[in-house]
């Protein structure tokens, strides 16, 4: 069974119109958006290399090489 993912704030769901339907406070839209990659056992921020192993972990963290300050994933 396929997991999607929110590309701000990395919470998963089971189908795209739940993850959508929802609330984020990390999204400039205010609510979650679809992460376009695939599932993987690391996730690696593309500024500064770092992996978590989970998505959400990866997009939690401070990153000072991001113009956002936050790691953002690689596809």
């Amino acid at each position: 069974m396929a997991n999607f993912y929110c590309k701000h704030c990395g919470v998963k769901h089971s189908s795209v119109m739940s993850l959508t339907n929802g609330a984020c406070s990390r999204s400039p839209t205010k609510r979650h958006e679809l992460y376009e990659g695939s599932e993987k056992s690391q996730y690696t921020c593309k500024h500064c290399g770092v992996k978590h192993s989970t998505l959400m972990s990866l997009l939690n963290g401070a990153c000072s090489r991001s113009p956002t300050k936050r790691h953002e994933p690689t596809l």
